[in-house]
């Protein structure tokens, strides 16, 4: 990257406002800053913030204070914008590759957030974006006029029984847009890195199933919740994860188990998942009325940990799985894992580094995705009303030309990206 460039990111990055990954309203609620239920500035959960989440939003589980239940409790705006600087591997050919901008300026979302307790049983969330940029440039793969697109990301109620007389004991029920609560809180939801982990974010290279571990789709779950463990169990559409808030194409629905168990008083964990699914892969995609060729009967099975400490965290996951690839019934075996580790030298300043490898056939050479990330996370402020969180990361992913679930690829490139974000929340 161009010295110059550099210079200039990092220079606009400085001056910008900024958010973080806690949701205000609910530091209004408790009268604290983010860093009572974050790990500030990283961002992950710590002790309280877990509870608060798996809770329902709510500080108990099981009753609510009707001097909590204001607007502001409730509502939260939160604002994102980046910049960021691409420099693709050398051996990348193609206008697409070699005309690509280098440096770009992004007003990533403005959103709502929205949650808590609706009575001493029931609470709700929602996350609704106003506006996310799509990534579109100004170019003829302009998708909306705006190059912008309203979504509802995530919206459930829950409700809670109590199992028994501890008060910690209790059976959680959502039902709605939701997300597997064990991935949340393991690299899907606060976390060091705006940047997803490879495993949990992108579906199998040349595979029609769209599916990946971070997958919001609507259904219901349940969960028991005991003071050391949590046993979940959903069932959801299995609809294509590519597409916000579609419903499914077929009658074929998908489920999920996990359990997780928590081994200290900071919450280090280890956890298992798995996600049994069956896509349908018509003549045209996710169109029904068009004729079946065949079904891919998945599942992806993952196990998971994280050692908590007052300012460090390690955190990894490993996922394994299997695909149907044709209508011949060939299967592919998939595995990936990511790795982390961050440190926070204060609840202003904090670094952290993680690997990332995804294989879409463990059978075939040279089309394994891999990453390597290095980031530095800064709170420009953080109060019981808003807070304001600046983070640097660069990364460098290696890919394989051709290389998908069912052929090798052949050249290997290795793309940098230097990013920053600014993001703001009230």
């Amino acid at each position: 990257m161009k010295t110059r460039n550099l210079i200039a990111l990092l220079a606009i990055t400085a001056i910008v406002p900024a958010t973080t990954f806690a949701v205000p309203a609910w530091s209004r609620q408790a009268g604290a800053s983010c860093a009572s239920c974050h790990a500030t500035p990283t961002m992950q959960l710590n002790k309280t913030g877990l509870d608060f989440l798996k809770n329902g939003h709510r500080a108990e589980a099981l009753k609510v204070s009707a001097e909590d239940m204001k607007w502001d409790h409730y509502f939260s705006l939160v604002w994102k914008g980046r910049v960021f600087s691409d420099q693709l591997d050398g051996a990348r050919t193609g206008l697409a590759n070699t005309q690509k901008p280098t440096l770009e300026f992004e007003q990533h979302s403005f959103s709502i957030y929205t949650g808590g307790a609706l009575a001493d049983r029931f609470s709700y969330f929602t996350e609704l974006y106003l506006s996310e940029n799509t990534g579109a440039t100004s170019g003829a793969n302009l998708v909306q006029g705006d190059a912008a697109r309203k979504k509802l990301a995530e919206a459930f109620i829950q409700y809670n029984h109590p199992l028994g007389d501890d008060g910690e004991s209790f059976l959680a029920v959502r039902a709605g847009e939701i997300l597997p609560g064990i991935l949340h809180v393991f690299g899907v939801g606060a976390r060091s890195a705006e940047q997803r982990a490879i495993v949990l974010n992108e579906a199998l290279a040349g595979n029609s199933n769209t599916y990946r571990p971070f997958s919001r789709q609507q259904g219901l779950d349940a969960t028991i919740v005991n003071k050391h463990f949590e046993l979940a169990a959903g069932i959801v559409n299995g609809s294509d994860t590519s597409t916000t808030n579609s419903i499914d194409a077929d009658s074929d629905k998908d489920i999920f188990l996990s359990g997780l168990y928590n081994f200290d008083e900071n919450e280090s964990a280890i956890g298992a998942f798995y996600y049994k699914g069956k896509f349908s892969n018509f003549t045209v995609k996710q169109d029904f009325t068009t004729p079946l060729l065949y079904k891919n009967d998945f599942y992806k099975a993952g196990l998971m940990g994280r050692y908590i400490q007052d300012k460090w965290r390690l955190v990894g996951t490993y996922f394994t799985g299997e695909e149907t690839i044709n209508v011949t019934g060939s299967k592919a075996s998939n595995a990936g894992f990511y790795a982390l580790a961050d440190y926070n030298f204060s609840d202003t300043y904090g670094v952290f580094a993680r690997y990332d490898r995804l294989d879409p056939n463990t059978d075939i050479d040279n089309n394994e995705v891999s990453m390597v990330l290095l980031g530095f996370n800064m709170m420009l402020y953080q109060s019981e009303k808003s807070g304001a969180r600046l983070q640097f990361e660069y990364s460098r992913k290696q890919t394989y030309l051709g290389g998908n679930i069912t052929t090798a690829g052949t050249t290997k490139f290795n793309d940098d990206r230097f990013f920053a974000q600014v993001t703001w929340g009230f």
